[in-house]
């Protein structure tokens, strides 16, 4: 009888913790399954985005709320978040950069607070979310950077050279049959 009490005792303890290790296990698997299905949406998003950059900066560098998609044979950014029948919420948060301001600690850095406007950089957050198991959502920040097609400023005439700008090491001449020639020293 002592021996039934005491087993009865300790399967009372030991039983119910055992039962919630199960179905916090069970749980876990579904919810690591939904966060490895978000991962997968996340690069797709992130590669989408590039894509869209590679075809040039006008079509990329605007700030808002976008959600990539497949338009015929490439890829397009599309206004306001995208929801798919797994109930995973994507989007794509485009937002300005400012830079540090030279000379300073901060010369060229980007910045939070302050700095001067780089039109040729873009700061980008995809975040990803879903609901079940559990709420939970994943992100990547990342800058994309005009690069070939940077013409964020250009001069093309002598005049625009030499506005209020001194020089050093430079030497401007206006031949006959153009409006000026840029010659470094």
């Amino acid at each position: 009888m002592v021996e039934l009490l005491l087993v009865i005792g300790l399967s009372a303890i030991i039983l119910p913790a055992l039962l919630a290790g199960f179905l916090v296990s069970r749980e876990g698997k579904a919810q690591h399954g939904q966060r490895a299905q978000a991962i997968n949406i996340l690069n797709k998003t992130i590669e989408g985005v590039r894509s869209v950059r590679e075809k040039g900066w006008v079509l990329f560098a605007n700030n808002g709320t976008f959600h990539p998609e497949v338009s015929g044979s490439s890829w397009q950014l599309v206004a306001g978040e995208y929801t798919d029948t797994a109930g995973f919420k994507t989007k794509v948060d485009i937002s300005d950069v400012n830079r540090g301001a030279c000379p300073g600690v901060d010369c060229g850095k980007i910045v939070t607070f302050g700095g001067t406007l780089d039109p040729s950089s873009r700061k980008v957050v995809a975040t990803i979310a879903w609901e079940l198991p559990y709420a939970s959502s994943i992100a990547e920040t990342f800058y994309i950077t005009r690069y070939l097609d940077n013409n964020g400023h250009i001069d093309t005439t002598t005049s625009d050279f030499t506005i209020g700008a001194t020089h050093t090491s430079t030497v401007t001449q206006n031949p006959p049959a153009a409006d000026g020639e840029v010659i470094l020293g």
